[in-house]
């Protein structure tokens, strides 16, 4: 048996859920809500004309749905709703009329559902999972709470608890971002307070920090580019020839720079004998707590919260010192010009000797070979002898008289530099040769009553070897000091 297409569009069936019902629905409709398992035989349906709702599978004209049969004849169309229980009517006074399109009171109620007007051009959708338990019974709805809204509901107390947390930490965000970054500091030069308030108002996603010194000089300071609390650990180093002090000086700080800003009082010397003014190499190692682990402590517990926690690290450099730049700059190049000279008058006065000795070498070596070349007899010797028992003699012992005595005071002091020992005695050697070939000269020469050629170039040739041999020795000496006295300067 065919269905037509009249009854196939005709909306005129209702399904029934829970409290109420839905529909109308036409016949293709509960067709393919029947084929989609959306609904099946024990779901209740009514139309208009049925005395009451029923199983669509006992319902003679849907039977076929899930029967997979044609469909019976559609019967007369009754358009009064099926009668309230009597049991419930005996009780209720008389009521009017109700009008013929109303749809019959829920099964088992006393009360009837109220109609429900669709567009019958767009259908609603339908909640049909509502309707039905997995194994297909009827689903017993009791009255529901869910859309009453009460202060004990633990759903309502975790949204409210979520609320307030998420206002917090917008709050807290927008007073982290929004204060007024100004550095204030009392005792110290407007140069370097406009360095740190300069770094510390940075917006560079980089990290970013800077060091300086209170104008006591007790007190150091440092601002970075990043918000909150930061835990640091701060090493600084010395500059080579840009402190005013000869010694390496290594210093460890720690501390917390909060706010941009952190104040450090007490600083621990690694290196050096004390702290001194002048430019640092600064390596920096920080983490900052997360503003939320911050002012809720207990969130440092939580693995995620924690993570929340960023580590930096910084190099840099920076001049520690309570005055201006400018009055550095000028301190630096009087004291460095101090200092060089202390360090290099001792080797100075070493190499000035070793050019004594080597200037008396010369003339003593130059006197002998002019007078043995215009001499004819041994006597005619006597005003080489002279000349240096007169000029030269003095000269040499009188340095070698300072360089023993020198010598003399750092015997037995097993703290004494060795090289200093080992140059005054060099000093006493040098001045001992160059009188020991002057009176060789002297001597050997006399030996002879009468010169000739040949007794002339012998002399001359032993006398240059030897002198030869000692101005080498002298001329080491001088290369070393004066390579050392360059290495000071520089």
């Amino acid at each position: 048996m065919s269905i037509s297409l009249k009854d196939q569009m005709n909306k005129e069936w209702f399904i029934f859920k829970g409290t109420h019902h839905l529909g109308p629905f036409s016949l293709q409709e509960m067709e393919e809500f029947v084929s989609v398992g959306e609904i099946n035989a024990q779901s209740l349906v009514w139309r208009e004309g049925a005395e009451k709702w029923e199983a669509l599978g006992k319902t003679r004209e849907l039977q076929f749905l899930v029967n997979k049969t044609a469909p019976p004849p559609v019967p007369s169309k009754s358009t009064t709703p099926p009668p309230a229980p009597k049991a419930a009517l005996a009780d209720l006074p008389d009521l009017p009329d109700l009008p013929d399109d109303l749809p019959p009171p829920m099964p088992k109620a006393a009360k009837r559902p109220a109609p429900v007007e669709m567009d019958e051009d767009e259908p609603p959708p339908i909640p049909l999972d509502a309707i039905l338990n997995p194994d297909g019974k009827k689903r017993v709805f009791k009255k529901e709470e869910s859309d009453r809204f009460s202060i004990t509901d633990p759903k309502v107390i975790l949204g409210l608890i979520v609320s307030i947390f998420i206002l917090v930490v917008g709050w807290f965000y927008t007073n982290e971002q929004s204060s007024a970054i100004q550095i204030r500091i009392k005792g110290m030069m407007p140069v370097y307070l406009e360095k740190l308030q300069e770094v510390a108002t940075q917006k560079t996603p980089s990290f970013a920090m800077t060091m300086a010194l209170s104008l006591d000089g007790k007190t150091l300071y440092a601002s970075s580019n990043k918000e909150g609390e930061i835990v640091s650990i701060i090493k600084m180093q010395s500059l080579p020839k840009r402190t005013l002090g000869t010694d390496d000086v290594e210093i460890m700080v720690r501390g917390v720079i909060r706010n941009h800003l952190g104040e450090f009082s007490r600083m621990q010397l690694t290196k050096g004998p004390q702290f001194v003014p002048g430019e640092y190499n600064i390596d920096f190692t920080g983490r900052r707590i997360h503003f939320l682990n911050r002012k809720f402590r207990f969130l440092n517990d939580i693995s995620f919260f924690k993570k929340l926690n960023t580590t930096f690290t910084y190099h840099t450099s920076a001049l520690i010192y309570a005055g201006t730049p400018r009055e550095f700059e000028t301190k630096i190049t009087q004291y460095r010009e101090r200092i060089v000279e202390e360090k290099m008058k001792p080797f100075a006065d070493k190499l000035e000797r070793f050019q004594t000795f080597q200037s008396l070498l010369t003339k003593t070596m130059e006197n002998y070979i002019l007078t043995l070349e215009s001499v004819k007899r041994a006597k005619d010797m006597d005003g080489f002898e002279r000349g240096y028992i007169k000029e030269v003699s003095p000269i040499i012992q009188s340095l070698v008289v300072a360089a023993n005595e020198n010598s003399k005071k750092f015997e037995g002091d097993e703290e004494a530099p060795k090289n200093k020992i080992a140059s005054f005695k060099t000093q006493m050697m040098m001045g001992k040769q160059i009188g020991e070939l002057a009176s060789d000269m002297i001597v050997e020469t006399k030996k002879l009553k009468k010169f000739n050629s040949a007794e002339k170039n012998a002399l001359r040739a032993n006398f240059e070897g030897r002198y030869k041999n000692i101005k080498s020795q002298i001329d080491a000496n001088i290369t070393l000091l004066s390579a050392e006295i360059d290495k000071i300067s520089n």
